[in-house]
């Protein structure tokens, strides 16, 4: 008993004396009480009462004004328990003793109130060791425990009282009960601790080793612990964290079986005699029977209260057919009877080898969109494999695996959220269909007790979820007949061509109310103007929404529906909230797809959303598929019944502009249209041609050929031909069948025209090909006059490198040698001569390398690009990729002159930074060069290129040129701002 103790008033009370606890006697006691409390309350006097042989009686005093009392006020608050004032007078009651003051601090006296049990603890343990000392003390003791627990059978109340009644019955400190959880042949772990007087909680349970569980356990002794004894003893070590002075252990044993242990000790030095062991020990065996006596009331309590849970859970299950509502049920009632964080239904696949979650209930959308566990793996997966009950103490520890691979990950990553899992399977007879998987934050705080009454939930809830199963599935196929008809009827009712409106707001209302989804969405593409693979589904990228219908749902805005539409698949599939629009708790998209043979045309897609945040299940994506085909399917009807009024209106516009004669009969001759051409052709000889019978038009000596051909072509598919006259005109009649041979197509064309149109053809063959020689023979000219232009440049470029710059040199050093000769005025304009001389020199080595760089014929095309880069006003770089190789003579100087002309034009007009020479070499056989110009200047448009070239300004034009008669292409690249990349391409 020691440290500051505040109060409920704030004021805090000096240190408890350290000998009160160990006070021998009453009287003892009573002492250090007294002078205590007057001077923790500042009173002139102090008398403490204790009851003694059922007398209250002053047993000791301090400080003065005594007199005052007789001892009315004391007996008052003892009989009412409460702190009294009277006057000078104050009587504070503790347990069976009393404190009087005689003008004592109110706030001292409201600060020492709160003091109260624990000073009722103390002077019943000095009482107790009074007792020890005469005959009677394990009986009283004994007698004492039964009367503090009173019968409880809360196990709880009857741990920490035994605690309590061990510690003042040895007037030792502290005292805890435990009891075991895990008992093997030669050691015992407990489980949580009751204790009193320990100021830290005990957690994870205490470990009894070998030599102490064979004296407690198997001999049923108690153990006297006294560290100056025992400080080298393995019990030492034990007891190392407690750190006691001299402690008392005894086992706690009913009807033959360990229950658990009673441990008594003290930090200060008080020996344990053998009659300290006794006490424990008759404590313990009488603990042991309250002990066992409560554990069998709270389990016949627990299965009382499990039975009645069953009870009521098998008969809230059997209220509804509805299988959601079924499943939140056995969700809720789970959590609820097993006090799990989380829950989950799963339902086996089709393929018998994989299980999903159906519904769950405290589990994150992730965790329930990706876990997709399979049969006979981890404690879902064995559970259903096996048919079995799987349990998991400890999933992050027991190395048990997972049965997905998201499982998986988070186990290997530390960040699984769950430790204690049980799964246990759902069937109908032998058949396992599912499993109901619990889990805990915690490790499985579940026993046998509760494992059994768990299977018996499972059976339940199994019986019930199968009935609600084929409940739904018999309702879920006369709504899905249901609304299938109805969306049928409701397209089917519009004219041909696209639904209104108002025809697509019926369709997703009935749409939504078939799926007992909350909101839903109809959105369509434009007529199909494509297709996409049947990989490859359709993006925001590619498709953009042009009609939408909603209900219960205002319309997204354009950003959403790009996003809806990135997440369409091949068919259904559950979306996130995270994919969902605003406020919807779970979603599902739907694509509206036409089969064709090798591609899947897009119409558009079916959305829906609910609050909830239950993901629909195989038969509601399986209804959502018939929904959005039977939609498709009328769509499409719709589509095509449109596309082909169009392609009929097309073609009669072909045949109306056609300059061949179409003519249209029935399978006798009887025309029934005939087209302008036909008419202004035909009619100044034959009359109106509709109402006309076609076989007797031609004359004579030609009906009978389109009458064979007629015969033939009603005869086989492919049609035949024939040759008649009418009037001055020949004609060639190609005949088919239509309408399986109820009609007869005919076009005519004359051959006079055809032959006319003939010569024309030749006539202009023949000019084209005389100007296709024409431009070949100036495209060789030019190619000529280039490799001319090229010779004459080498030719002067090495005269005026051979002659004129070494004339000029010697006439240099002449001059030099001149200088040196003279002096004054005389020497300084030769100097100047000089000067003038050296520019000479420089200029016209420039003006040669211009006209043909050395480096180019003797190091290669590389080099010379790189020293035209180096002459160039705008900062250029080089950038060679491929393997690079000498080029033909030719190319190399194509390509030189291209980057030479391309540099001029970026120093000239492109107000550029940078430039770059990117060469690639081409791999062979093939080979090849490509190089690209870029510039980050100005840029131009096609506009102002063409200006330019109107303008005179040729450079683009002779680029292109050049590039075209060294077999190449060229690519231009540009835009305002943008700059500008050239790109030539030459053969290798």
């Amino acid at each position: 008993m020691s440290g500051h103790l505040p109060d409920r008033a704030g004021v805090a009370l000096p240190p408890l004396p350290p000998g009160l606890s160990a006070a021998s006697t009453v009287a003892q006691f009573a002492g250090l009480l007294a002078a205590y409390a007057c001077r923790a309350t500042h009173a002139h006097g102090v008398q403490v009462w204790v009851v003694t042989d059922g007398q209250l009686q002053a047993v000791a005093e301090e400080g003065r004004g005594l007199a005052l009392s007789d001892g009315t006020l004391v007996s008052e608050a003892l009989t009412g328990g409460i702190l009294l004032h009277e006057g000078m007078l104050a009587a504070l009651p503790f347990g069976c003793g009393v404190l009087e003051f005689v003008g004592a601090d109110p706030d001292g006296l409201h600060a020492l109130l709160g003091t109260g049990p624990l000073l009722a603890l103390a002077v019943e343990g000095v009482q107790a060791r009074e007792a020890r000392r005469g005959h009677g003390r394990i009986a009283e003791t004994v007698e004492g425990l039964m009367r503090r627990l009173g019968g409880s059978l809360d196990l709880s109340e009857v741990l920490t009282v035994t605690a309590q009644s061990a510690a003042l019955a040895l007037g030792f400190r502290r005292a805890f009960v435990a009891l075991f959880s895990e008992l093997s042949d030669g050691g015992a772990r407990t489980g949580e601790v009751f204790t009193h007087g320990f100021t830290q909680p005990f957690t994870g349970g205490i470990g009894v080793g070998p030599v102490t569980f064979e004296t407690l356990v198997r001999r049923g002794e108690a153990i006297r612990f006294e560290r100056g004894r025992d400080h080298e003893s393995p019990l030492a070590r034990g007891l190392r964290e407690l750190n006691p002075e001299t402690a008392v252990i005894a086992p706690l044993n009913a009807r033959g079986q360990p229950l658990g242990l009673l441990y008594v000790d003290t930090t200060e030095h008080v020996p344990a005699t053998e009659d300290d062991a006794r006490i424990v020990l008759a404590l313990a065996e009488q603990a042991a029977l309250a002990i066992d006596n409560a554990r069998l009331y709270g389990i016949e309590t627990r299965k009382r209260e499990a039975a009645e849970a069953l009870r009521e859970a098998g008969a809230a299950l059997a209220g509804s057919l509805h299988l959601s509502e079924t499943l939140e049920r056995v969700l809720e009632r789970a959590v609820t009877l097993f006090r799990a964080d989380a829950a989950a239904v799963y339902e086996k696949q089709p393929d018998g080898r994989s299980i999903n979650i159906r519904s769950a209930v405290g589990l994150s959308s992730e965790y329930m969109l990706r876990v997709k566990a399979k049969v006979g793996l981890g404690v879902t997966g064995r559970a259903v494999g096996e048919g079995t009950l799987i349990a998991a103490h400890d999933l992050t520890t027991e190395n048990g695996g997972g049965s997905s691979r998201y499982t998986r990950q988070l186990l290997a990553t530390h960040t699984y959220p769950y430790r204690g899992v049980i799964s246990l399977p759902l069937r109908v007879g032998p058949n396992v269909f599912g499993a109901l998987t619990l889990y805990w934050s915690a490790p499985l705080p579940l026993d046998s007790d509760d494992l059994a009454l768990a299977g018996v939930f499972a059976s339940q809830a199994g019986l019930a979820i199968e009935n609600a199963r084929l409940y739904e599935e018999e309702q879920l196929r006369e709504r899905e007949a249901g609304a299938l008809l109805a969306i049928s009827r409701m397209l089917g009712e519009r004219p041909q061509g696209q639904p209104d409106d108002a025809a697509l707001r019926d369709v997703i209302r009935e749409a939504t109310l078939a799926l007992h989804a909350g909101r839903g969405l109809l959105a369509l593409f434009p007529d199909a103007t494509g297709s996409f693979p049947a990989d490859t589904p359709p993006g925001p990228d590619s498709w953009r929404i042009t009609r939408c219908a909603a209900y219960n749902l205002h319309p997204p805005d354009a950003s959403e529906l790009a996003d809806l539409s990135a997440q369409l698949g091949r068919g259904p599939r559950a979306l996130t909230r995270r994919y969902a629009l605003p406020v919807a708790g779970s979603a599902l998209i739907v694509p509206l797809l036409t089969a064709q043979t090798d591609a899947r045309t897009p119409l558009g897609f079916l959305y829906f959303d609910d609050p909830g945040r239950d993901l629909p299940g195989d038969r509601t994506l399986q209804l959502a598929r018939s929904l959005a085909d039977q939609i498709a399917q009328t769509l499409t009807r719709e589509r095509l019944l449109a596309a082909l009024e169009r392609e009929e209106a097309r073609y009669r516009q072909l045949a109306e502009g056609a300059h061949d004669l179409i003519i249209s009969s029935d399978a006798h001759g009887a025309i029934d249209y005939a087209n302008p051409a036909a008419r202004t052709l035909l009619e100044p000889l034959t009359g109106p041609l509709t109402g006309a019978n076609l076989l007797t038009l031609p004359t004579r000596d030609t009906q009978a050929a389109l009458q064979l051909a007629w015969a033939d072509a009603q005869a086989r598919t492919s049609g035949s031909r024939a040759e008649i006259r009418i009037g001055p005109y020949h004609l060639e009649v190609r005949v088919g069948s239509v309408d399986h041979g109820r009609g007869v197509l005919t076009v005519s064309r004359d051959l006079s025209e055809l032959q006319t149109l003939a010569d024309e053809i030749a006539r202009r063959g023949q000019a084209l090909e005389a100007a296709t020689s024409r431009q070949s023979e100036l495209r060789s000219f030019l190619t000529l006059f280039t490799q001319a232009q090229e010779e004459e440049r080498r030719r002067i470029s090495r005269e005026l490198h051979d002659d004129t710059a070494q004339v000029l040199t010697a006439t240099t050093r002449r001059v030099a040698r001149l200088a040196r000769d003279l002096s004054g005025e005389q020497k300084a304009r030769a100097d100047d001569i000089l000067l003038d001389l050296n520019a000479a020199i420089d200029g016209v080595r420039r003006f040669a390398r211009n006209l043909r760089p050395s480096v180019l014929d003797d190091l290669g095309l590389l080099p010379a690009l790189e020293w035209l880069a180096t002459q160039a006003l705008t900062t250029t770089r080089l950038e060679v990729s491929g393997a690079d190789r000498r080029l033909s003579p030719a190319t190399e100087l194509t390509v030189f002159r291209l980057a030479q002309e391309a540099l001029n034009n970026v120093d000239k007009h492109a107000r550029a930074h940078t430039a770059a020479i990117r060469v690639a070499f081409g791999e062979p056989p093939q080979g090849g060069v490509r190089v690209a110009i870029t510039d980050d200047g100005r840029g131009f448009t096609p506009e102002q290129a063409h200006a330019q070239a109107q303008a005179g300004h040729l450079g683009l034009l002779g680029l292109r040129e050049r590039v075209t008669l060294a077999g190449g292409t060229l690519a231009v690249q540009s835009a305002p701002g943008e700059g500008t990349t050239l790109t030539f391409t030459l053969p290798g």
